[in-house]
């Protein structure tokens, strides 16, 4: 197995091993049943009638609390995972008053290291990524000294040199190692970023003009 193979798969491995071990402020066992919750947003009746909706906001109704997260959380899951070009900041505030920041921040992470793990696994396989069993532990409850306003929806690191899209879950440092570790691994290779002309099986150009499309696809910010 080649260099890129052994560092995709070692990303992918630590992202699921994530998904159901204790994080930032979920256990294990929740974080397990958020990233489960994400895949049900794909064919949930209430997130199609939303996502089919002028506004998500006509269709009346929400999501229920489950033995494992509280109907909040379970909304900012399916929300993330349905329909995130329609989020907005007043919801958003909404969801961090009952949540905390922290938590929703958690809960946006898992949304998308679940649906990265979950798109290459379908383009490989034609399932689903694989997720273990919860493992126990506590999470970390720890908020890291050097986050701030940004002028973003959550707190992120204040320094600068790291991308927008690398420093949006610094909030939560355990939810964004894995998310990070995807992103070097599928995409940037850290420092290689730099680099104009890149020796992979795609050129550069081909490399962003897959990374544009699917920004446009899935409405991300960035």
């Amino acid at each position: 197995m080649g260099n890129a193979e052994e560092l995709i798969t070692a990303a992918l491995d630590d992202a699921a091993e994530s998904l159901v071990g204790p994080g930032d402020w979920l256990t294990g066992s929740q974080r397990r049943a958020a990233a489960l919750e994400a895949r049900d947003a794909r064919t949930n009746e209430l997130d199609q009638q939303r996502r089919d909706a002028l506004s998500p906001n006509a269709v009346p109704g929400g999501h229920e609390a489950t033995a494992e997260l509280q109907a909040e959380a379970v909304e900012v899951i399916h929300r993330v995972a349905s329909d995130p070009g329609r989020l907005t900041q007043v919801w958003a505030d909404e969801m961090m008053t009952v949540l905390g920041e922290e938590t929703y921040t958690e809960l946006v992470g898992i949304a998308a290291c679940t649906a990265v793990l979950d798109m290459f696994a379908w383009a490989m396989t034609g399932d689903d990524g694989q997720l273990g069993d919860n493992t126990a532990g506590s999470p970390a409850n720890e908020r890291p000294d050097d986050v701030g306003d940004v002028g973003a929806w959550v707190s992120q690191t204040t320094g600068t040199g790291m991308a927008n899209v690398s420093r949006s879950l610094s909030l939560v440092p355990v939810t964004n190692r894995a998310w990070v570790g995807l992103v070097q691994a599928l995409y940037s290779r850290g420092p290689e970023f730099l680099d104009l002309s890149w020796d992979r099986a795609l050129s550069r150009p081909q490399v962003e003009l897959v990374a544009a499309r699917t920004t446009a696809e899935l409405e991300c910010f960035y």
